[in-house]
């Protein structure tokens, strides 16, 4: 006698990755229709895995299943009313799901006419031999320890620059 045991079975429909989660099924909503959001991630997880395993050994690896399984989790974290967000990297302004090229330039402090004093920002480029860099006006820096000991050394400046101002208004001030 054949022996059937029954697997829970998720069905998947796939959506096109700019499409979020109706808000109903966010994860604020779907506990409350009996759906976990974490059982959710772990299922998403073990699918994506298993699907690549299955269908594209050639191309496997558990970093890209961690990827994949990653920016679908990303999506169904979003509401309808969301903008939507980069799932590589969290400063990235460019909102075209699928995109290759990331950036975000909007750090910047402006004199009184909004000409452009300092600047700072983010790029990682497709095809590039370099990994994601920032850069602080004509200065990039490849990783956090870089930026770190630049930014001290910009925030001692500024110190400088705030001793100077106190100085040279009490001088006036004195002289006047």
């Amino acid at each position: 006698m054949a022996h059937s045991t029954s697997v829970p079975r998720i069905d998947f429909q796939p959506t096109l990755a700019a499409v979020p989660a109706p808000a109903s099924m966010h994860p604020e909503n779907a506990a409350k229709q009996g759906l976990p959001f974490g059982e959710m991630v772990v299922a998403i997880r073990a699918a994506v895995d298993q699907a690549m395993r299955t269908t594209l050994p050639g191309h496997y690896s558990p970093e890209i299943a961690e990827r994949i399984a990653n920016e679908m989790i990303t999506r169904l974290g979003q509401r309808d009313d969301e903008p939507q967000t980069c799932p590589m990297y969290r400063d990235c302004k460019d909102r075209e799901p699928g995109h290759t090229d990331h950036y975000n330039h909007g750090l910047r402090v402006t004199g009184e006419d909004g000409s452009t004093i300092l600047d700072a920002g983010m790029a990682a480029l497709s095809g590039s031999e370099t990994a994601a860099a920032i850069y602080i006006r004509n200065e990039e820096f490849p990783d956090a320890a870089s930026v770190h000991a630049k930014t001290a050394e910009l925030r001692g400046f500024l110190d400088q620059v705030d001793a100077m101002a106190d100085r040279v208004f009490e001088d006036s001030q004195a002289h006047s």
